[in-house]
């Protein structure tokens, strides 16, 4: 195949790698923003005696949504499943520790 038809094919795509990649980096670079915050509220509530269970389970369920989705495209990785494996354990026991907190569990 000749240059030029390589080029026009991939402009027919009209799929930028460059922007993908930003878009990529973007996502995982907001994600570290979130969950830092996150841990810092629930030290932050820990220090004040409140509870941190629903933040825990955003925390859980991304990090099993991340890790199985991983695991789903790579999955020769087995540490992967056993993230997401964990997380949703991690996701079980903090909905628990709300729920009695509620007077439901």
């Amino acid at each position: 195949m000749k240059k030029d038809d390589i080029l026009k094919k991939a402009q027919y795509e009209k799929k930028d790698e460059r922007e993908e990649h930003v878009k990529t980096k973007a996502f995982h670079a907001g994600w570290i923003g979130v969950s830092a915050v996150m841990i810092f509220l629930i030290i932050w509530r820990s220090i004040h005696n409140e509870s941190a269970s629903d933040l825990l389970m955003i925390l859980m369920a991304q990090i099993g949504a991340t890790s199985f989705y991983q695991y789903a495209k790579i999955p020769d990785k087995k540490t992967y499943l056993m993230g997401g494996v964990f997380s949703i354990i991690g996701l079980g026991l903090a909905l628990a520790s709300l729920l009695s907190q509620y007077g439901v569990y």
